[in-house]
């Protein structure tokens, strides 16, 4: 079928020219698929902006959370326990989401010779890996759980030792 040129009677018979009945209704549906195109184009663009910014935020708080983290560690190495048990709260309060505050207020308690309240940290980085199953490696709770057997053990013999030197003084 020829093209309706703009100044040719309308096609839907209305009696008036092409150009003041539907020309533009026409050129509106032609170019409906290419905006819609373009909409979808602009919305992916956005969502990919907006993921690559979720992904950058998610990099940060990482690498904020992996540098808290460590310095527990650093100030438990240094024997600064009491700075190391602040920072290992703080980890509990600013990141519940993860493990690490349990992990590291296990480590201190374990530097100051507290096991059984190092075991019991320890135990709740069990707990809260079995509550979040798809974040942990399968080994992962084997090593906690070999670690509170024997600070168990360590304590045990402690408090053998404690009653031993009760009952000789």
């Amino acid at each position: 079928m020829p093209k309706t040129g703009r100044n040719d009677p309308c096609p839907c018979d209305s009696g008036k020219k092409y150009k003041h009945c539907c020309l533009e209704k026409d050129r509106a549906a032609e170019l409906a698929p290419a905006v819609g195109q373009r909409v979808a184009l602009q919305a992916q663009k956005a969502n990919q902006a907006a993921q690559r910014k979720d992904y950058q935020a998610e990099l940060l708080e990482s690498q904020a959370l992996d540098a808290a983290s460590n310095a527990v560690v650093d100030l438990v190495h240094a024997g600064r326990l009491d700075e190391a048990e602040q920072a290992a709260r703080e980890l509990l309060v600013r990141y519940p989401e993860v493990h690490d505050g349990y992990d590291r207020l296990g480590m201190v308690h374990e530097a100051r010779g507290q096991l059984r309240q190092a075991a019991d940290c320890y135990r709740k980085v069990i707990e809260f890996t079995r509550a979040n199953p798809e974040d942990y490696d399968a080994g992962f709770v084997d090593n906690f759980l070999e670690l509170i057997v024997k600070l168990q053990a360590r304590a045990t013999e402690a408090e053998r030792a404690v009653n031993e030197i009760d009952r000789s003084g």
